[in-house]
């Protein structure tokens, strides 16, 4: 793990952001990509409607590019400070400096569409979890980044505190391809906690062995972890895994996003979708 992307726009949660990124960076000896995106305000022309002159377009694209520079500012400033406290070099590209180094970038467009493109050349991506008042984009830019990247996305809750260490994490394993991107994406993690637990709900779809397989590929890489099989019950999945992972006490939650489709998972309420809303701790997680 030698990049983080990690995505600041200058709220309240950025510096939880911040210093989450710098934490697994500091651990890692890697370099963090911060990324504050400003919406173009001409692409919202074609929306603006009928009856208003090019005057007045223009004057509405300016303001709108003033207020753009000043919040690009105040999340700069916010976050040159953190940097600063936390002893972090800035660089201009990847060069000879030892620990951890950082470079903000300051682009115009679509937040989700920025995500993705430099998301995929990051080992993973830091971000929050939508709260209940968030803005339709940060939904967006997070299921771009699990969607559109092949990364590990770190998800933190709404309103988050800093994931200063991972200690104590949990996996939910079923054995499918999603799963298993998040275990690579979180192996580096995973070689540092001082307990991992794999966590296997019985299901049409999992096999019973298949916690076992986990913890002995694990083995291979010296992580030892325990192995917690476990029947839903008259629960939801989901809510059985996130019981599950807080009895053991875990920090960190790794697994799998949107085995179903992202439309079933809606509509249905799959497991993906509840886990995100409802868990209280830290996400790692990749489709």
């Amino acid at each position: 793990m030698r990049t983080l992307l990690v995505p600041i726009d200058g709220s309240a949660d950025s510096e939880a952001l911040a210093r989450s990124a710098f934490a697994i960076a500091r651990e890692n000896s890697a370099h963090v990509d911060a990324l504050h995106v400003r919406p173009d305000p001409r692409d919202a022309v074609p929306l603006l409607g009928e009856g208003l002159s090019g005057d007045m377009i223009e004057n509405m694209i300016n303001a709108a590019d003033t207020e753009a520079q000043t919040r690009a500012d105040a999340a700069r400033s916010l976050f040159e400070t953190i940097a600063k406290a936390e002893g972090v070099t800035f660089v201009v590209g990847p060069g000879s400096e030892s620990g951890v180094t950082t470079t903000w970038h300051d682009v115009s467009g679509r937040e989700d569409e920025v995500v993705a493109w430099r998301g995929r050349l990051a080992d993973l991506i830091v971000m929050a979890r939508p709260g209940e008042n968030a803005s339709a984009m940060r939904s967006l830019s997070l299921h771009a980044a699990l969607f559109e990247t092949g990364c590990g996305v770190l998800a933190l809750p709404p309103s988050p505190e800093p994931l200063l260490s991972a200690r104590k994490i949990a996996i939910a394993w079923n054995g499918t391809q999603p799963a298993t991107r998040a275990v690579h994406a979180a192996l580096d993690i995973l070689g540092r906690a001082k307990e991992v637990h794999v966590l296997s709900c019985e299901s049409e779809r999992t096999d019973p062995s298949a916690a076992i397989e986990l913890a002995d590929y694990l083995k291979w890489r010296s992580i030892t972890a325990s192995v917690h099989e476990f029947a839903p019950g008259d629960r939801h999945i989901a809510d059985a895994l996130l019981d599950r992972a807080a009895e053991v006490n875990a920090d960190l939650l790794v697994m799998g996003a949107y085995s179903h489709s992202r439309l079933l998972q809606t509509v249905l309420g799959g497991v993906t979708s509840i886990v995100l809303s409802d868990a209280k701790i830290p996400l790692l997680m990749a489709h």
